[in-house]
């Protein structure tokens, strides 16, 4: 099987100021259904940064490469069954403390729900962003009680 073959999905590792009276750095991972170009906005963004996310790539066995430790390239047949999970957990973990069963409760979600909960996450960045993404965190959580 060539490389030609392969659909490439992307993350990028970076940091960013927040804050309006006291700014403060934070890590933040940005999704990318094509090769990062300047200009093109991220299809999903998270405050997680690049030690939770590759944790948690290893956990669920995804076929991943980190290119000079700034960007993770999901590369498969079909790397969109992993990026669905991955938004799902980057939605839910920038808003938790503590994500001790986090990984194996989106890890055991049918490909039904991991669907639904990456258009929810999507739909929510898109259209109102940080907060509305809280919003859905907050249900999933719920849910799933955790």
């Amino acid at each position: 099987m060539g490389r030609e073959s392969l659909i490439q999905r992307y993350i990028v590792f970076s940091s960013k100021r927040i804050g309006k009276k006291i700014r403060r750095g934070i890590d933040v991972s940005y999704v990318y259904l094509s090769e990062p170009v300047k200009g093109v906005d991220p299809v999903f963004e998270a405050r997680v940064g690049r030690d939770y996310v590759i944790a948690f790539l290893n956990s669920v066995d995804t076929p991943y490469r980190l290119i000079n430790n700034r960007v993770a390239v999901l590369e498969s047949e079909d790397p969109d069954t992993y990026l669905r999970r991955l938004v799902v957990y980057l939605g839910v973990r920038q808003h938790m403390k503590n994500s001790a069963n986090l990984i194996e409760i989106v890890q055991n979600l049918s490909e039904i729900e991991s669907l639904f909960w990456y258009s929810r996450f999507l739909e929510a960045y898109d259209r109102i962003g940080y907060w509305g993404v809280y919003r859905v965190a907050k249900a999933f959580r719920l849910l799933y009680r955790v």
